[in-house]
């Protein structure tokens, strides 16, 4: 993208653009919860072909109307999110925090990762969300341990010998670890 482009998408991202991180419930994953990464702008929808030409410019994404009169481009490809926010990361301004708090997020975010990685990266998306000062976050990182606990994956680590299973949520440090870890 050519830098005039990258700075005009910064620009833009900065007054009526988001990044977005959510933990969406998929029981027919491995842990029964994926990571959807997203970036969107947004216009009045009057306004949908500058939304267009910003499409042609990145290369992709997909518009949505509200039908509130708002329109949005919501762009959801992990190798677009990536080159697009390596291209827009020396101009922005408002988003300096998000753009490579993001970055870092998606090239971690693996197809095998392990339970533990998972619930690392679940709980970095609910401090992500923190930075877009949002209040509609439905699932949680304390969503996804449950589960994992539920399923058996992922076993309370206590920092006490003498932890009881009514005493198991104050005294857990925070995590979990595999069942697989070899016994002492």
């Amino acid at each position: 993208m050519r830098a005039s482009h990258a700075a005009y998408l910064a620009g833009f991202l900065d007054g009526d653009g988001s990044i977005h991180f959510q933990l969406v419930r998929q029981k027919e994953y491995k842990h029964g919860f994926y990571i959807r990464a997203s970036m969107s702008f947004t216009q009045s929808t009057t306004a949908r072909s500058g939304l267009e030409h910003i499409q042609t410019l990145v290369g992709g994404g997909y518009l949505r109307d509200r039908g509130t009169g708002m329109s949005d481009l919501v762009i959801t490809s992990r190798p677009l999110l990536i080159r697009t926010l390596w291209d827009v990361a020396p101009y922005v301004v408002f988003k300096r925090r998000h753009v490579p708090e993001a970055l870092d997020l998606l090239e971690r975010i693996e197809p095998r990762m392990g339970a533990v990685e998972f619930l690392q990266l679940a709980r970095r998306v609910d401090a992500f969300a923190t930075l877009n000062y949002s209040k509609s976050k439905r699932v949680t990182a304390a969503d996804v341990e449950q589960h994992l606990r539920s399923m058996g994956v992922c076993a309370p680590v206590t920092t006490s010998a003498y932890a009881t299973t009514q005493r198991w949520e104050s005294e857990m440090t925070p995590g979990c670890i595999s069942h697989n870890t070899p016994a002492p």
